[in-house]
């Protein structure tokens, strides 16, 4: 596997993380808090692979 492919499938599955604890903790995900909690972690990352984490997550519709 590529450099940039780990990269990324790391910085997916954080972002998968971070989504499940706001699920846990208040029982909905946003995109928007998801994206403000994973910049302020010092993950770089873009609402659109937010969303689709989220979607393949089955947290959200696509």
């Amino acid at each position: 596997m590529s450099v940039r492919s780990r990269a990324a499938r790391e910085r997916q599955t954080r972002l998968g993380r971070i989504a499940r604890h706001l699920n846990r903790e208040h029982g909905r995900v946003r995109p928007e808090d998801v994206v403000s909690l994973a910049v302020g972690c010092g993950i770089k990352t873009s609402r659109p692979e937010v969303v689709h984490v989220l979607v393949r997550l089955r947290l959200r519709r696509s």
